[in-house]
């Protein structure tokens, strides 16, 4: 019972996750009558891929194989970049006139972006489960801070405003070079921020076989009286 509740607690924690992630952009983007699809996409994919990770959570004999089973279902996150036609079908239930046109881009990013970050979410706590139940500690080097950080920073309207401005190149734009210096130093920050979490993870993670050892060699040895006594 306490595993079906934690599975419960995992899967509600990454639609939540999701979903505030996909109002943000479907906010920013203006969608209209056909986010309803979308939104029904995202919670489909995030019931399967938690199916997908209670069955490796199941025969798993290794924490590396759940790594495999995100790969591949962030792989599988992607398949609206490579199927427009879904997308045409969702986005044919827009009736908003102003994204007639590049409505299609606003829905894969609607649908993409939740989706990775289901199966992002749903690896780091079923990981820890798993390592939990299998009485090794849960410690990884994966950025939690940073990607965390990072979710606050981008989507959000000023993030997004500021990213979709610097992709948006247009010559004509005199704010450009302001938009663009402003995403670079957020993004280079992020990604510093990520490298000096990921460092001192890993020198915590070298230190804790190093810590175990001494306080095993350390133990002190039986007096022989006592030796002679325990015979």
């Amino acid at each position: 019972m306490a595993t079906v509740c934690t599975f419960l607690g995992i899967l509600l924690v990454s639609l939540v996750v999701a979903l505030l992630a996909g109002l943000q952009l479907g906010d920013f983007f203006g969608a209209n009558d056909e986010f309803v699809l979308v939104i029904a996409a995202v919670v489909t994919f995030s019931v399967a891929s938690l199916a997908v990770f209670t069955l490796a959570y199941a025969v798993a004999r290794h924490a590396s194989v759940l790594i495999w089973v995100a790969l591949a279902l962030a792989v599988l996150a992607l398949a609206p970049v490579v199927l427009p036609g879904f997308v045409q079908k969702i986005a044919d239930s827009s009736t908003n006139p102003y994204t007639v046109g590049i409505e299609n881009r606003h829905i894969t990013l609607e649908l993409v972006v939740p989706a990775l970050l289901v199966v992002l979410v749903q690896w780091g706590l079923i990981r820890r489960s798993w390592l939990r139940s299998a009485g090794d500690h849960e410690f990884t080097r994966w950025p939690w801070v940073t990607t965390a950080l990072a979710g606050l920073t981008i989507l959000n309207p000023f993030g997004l405003a500021f990213l979709s401005g610097t992709l948006a190149h247009d010559a004509s734009d005199l704010m450009w070079e302001f938009t663009a210096t402003v995403t670079g130093v957020a993004l280079g920050g992020l990604l510093v921020m990520a490298w000096v979490e990921c460092y001192i993870k890993d020198r915590m993670l070298n230190r804790r076989p190093a810590a175990k050892q001494p306080a095993q060699d350390s133990a002190p040895e039986p007096r022989s009286g006592e030796a002679e006594t325990a015979s």
